[in-house]
């Protein structure tokens, strides 16, 4: 018999701040959007947008200190997939950042390509909120709606 119940529709990883774990979380978030019936176009969307999330709070967050965990939780509903990620980082997001649009130009000029994350994230996901996390840390919000 296959379970029907709440315990499919949470799934929690405590990820390693060390790069390559986002892709745990990527293909969790995938198998869930599957099984929930997300088109192909919207699962490679939500890949995207949660390789960006957990790799920027790695990176920025947690600052790449493997002690820290990067906590991914993804709460399926009836009409879409909420994802949230929290890092335990000391380093609260400035809120400006969170509303920059990339310039093109100044980063094919630049050798930093990064700058990106955010912008995208928020492009692919149809709901994106950032705040303060449990931990201290920061947490941002990803919503998918499941379009039927």
């Amino acid at each position: 018999m296959a379970p029907s119940g709440d315990e499919e529709r949470v799934i929690e990883l405590h990820l390693p701040s060390r790069l390559g774990y986002e892709k745990v979380a990527m293909d969790t978030a995938s198998a869930m959007a599957k099984r929930m019936g997300f088109s192909h176009d919207r699962v490679d969307s939500l890949r995207t947008a949660v390789s960006e999330a957990v790799t920027n709070a790695i990176e920025h967050g947690n600052q790449h200190d493997s002690a820290m965990k990067v906590v991914v939780v993804f709460t399926g509903s009836d009409d879409g997939l909420i994802v949230d990620v929290a890092d335990q980082g000391r380093k609260i997001l400035d809120q400006t950042i969170t509303e920059r649009t990339p310039d093109i130009h100044q980063v094919l000029h630049s050798d930093d390509k990064g700058g990106w994350g955010i912008w995208l994230i928020k492009e692919l996901m149809d709901e994106v909120q950032f705040s303060v996390a449990p931990s201290g840390g920061n947490k941002l919000r990803m919503v998918i709606h499941l379009d039927r």
